[in-house]
């Protein structure tokens, strides 16, 4: 069955709610941070020097939207964890770290709760 709006009424209301449902504020965690809530959808930026970039959207237990930017870590992990739309997500960040060869990078531990 097809979930699409039926008049063009009920498209513009549908396109309205989209739109400001995927507002939001840049998770900015300091080491500790705990980010919870449903997973919303994602988002695809393209940066002039960087190109696409990824973004998850998490609607935290307020109701409000918080974007989180997708290192290479998490995208592969939340794949592992078959992680999709309206999942529960506990987003850790442990702060910046420092791999074998000296590289620094982002911390993070991601849990998964399927619906």
């Amino acid at each position: 069955m097809n979930n699409v709006p039926e008049t063009l009424n009920d498209r513009i209301t549908a396109l309205k709610q989209r739109a400001t449902q995927q507002q939001g504020e840049i998770w900015q965690p300091q080491a500790g941070d705990v980010l919870v809530g449903a997973i919303a959808g994602s988002e695809t930026v393209t940066h002039p020097l960087y190109g696409d970039q990824f973004q998850m959207l998490v609607r935290d237990e307020h109701g409000e939207i918080v974007k989180v930017w997708l290192s290479k870590y998490l995208r592969d992990n939340l794949r592992s964890q078959r992680a999709e739309q309206n999942d529960l997500i506990a987003l850790t960040f442990h702060g910046k770290k420092k791999n074998a060869q000296g590289r620094e990078f982002n911390s993070y531990t991601v849990f998964i709760e399927k619906v």
